[in-house]
């Protein structure tokens, strides 16, 4: 079986026969087929930076791989839109297989790396300092994020990073592991450091990293939706370099206001 990739629009024939039995959306959807038969069809359900994901899949031919096929293709086309967050529904081992995590209401979700760029652009416009600091990230993942700054622009007259840049790289390397579990989680709020705390063991003088690693589940953020705070401590390490020994640790309890 060869398979043929198309985008076909939601009023084509073939398609709508396809759909017969299915809720037929007004776009454009990404099919499947072999010669003039429809295997299989998705599409992306965009709005405002958001999109769902819808699959079917004939029933002859379910459990060959085909759903993965079109929703990995559906994905990457969400990324090349910028689309930062991506929302499904139906079985969850098969949303699990693709990178999707369960939401509270049944539905599933995945942050794409749209979300990353656009938290470091919100960096740099509303902390400038950030921005003269050159802080990205470089990681992130579920329970992860590093970040990197600009070591020219961070040195202080030892010729090492100035403690101030060393705090803020940690407080902020924290504060975006949160600001990414709530935006997959679908929620928001405003992320406000309450309190922390710092140890500064040895000089840094190249290549600062920030890494924060803390597993935080989606439903934690559920506090929100109900009008309450949601608070977590979180450790941060700052490393230099490939380093594996901690130049400083930094200690931050966080609050999120509904």
């Amino acid at each position: 079986m060869t398979i043929n990739w198309n985008v076909l629009p939601c009023d084509n024939l073939r398609l709508c026969q396809f759909m017969a039995n299915y809720e037929l959306r007004q776009q454009d959807y990404m099919v499947a087929s072999d010669g003039d038969y429809i295997l299989g069809a998705g599409l992306l359900n965009d709005d405002d930076n958001v999109a769902h994901v819808d699959v079917v899949v004939a029933p002859e031919h379910r459990g060959q791989g085909l759903g993965k096929q079109i929703v990995t293709r559906l994905i990457e086309s969400a990324k090349a839109n910028s689309v930062e967050r991506l929302t499904s529904h139906g079985d969850f081992g098969f949303w699990q297989s693709l990178g999707f995590e369960k939401l509270g209401n049944g539905d599933y979700c995945l942050l794409l790396p749209a979300a990353k760029q656009r938290l470091v652009e919100t960096w740099h416009q509303g902390i400038p300092v950030t921005e003269f600091l050159g802080l990205d990230i470089t990681f992130n993942d579920a329970s992860r994020v590093e970040t990197c700054a600009d070591m020219e622009n961070s040195i202080n007259v030892h010729q090492s990073m100035f403690a101030g840049a060393i705090y803020s790289q940690a407080v902020l390397t924290g504060w975006g592991l949160i600001h990414l579990r709530a935006q997959q989680a679908g929620v928001s709020g405003s992320i406000v450091l309450a309190s922390g705390d710092i140890k500064y063991r040895k000089p840094i003088t190249e290549s600062p990293r920030g890494v924060v690693e803390e597993t935080i589940s989606l439903s934690d953020f559920s506090v929100l939706e109900q009008g309450n705070k949601y608070r977590i401590e979180l450790k941060v390490n700052m490393y230099q370099g490939d380093s594996e020994e901690a130049s400083a640790q930094f200690i931050g309890r966080y609050v999120i206001l509904p």
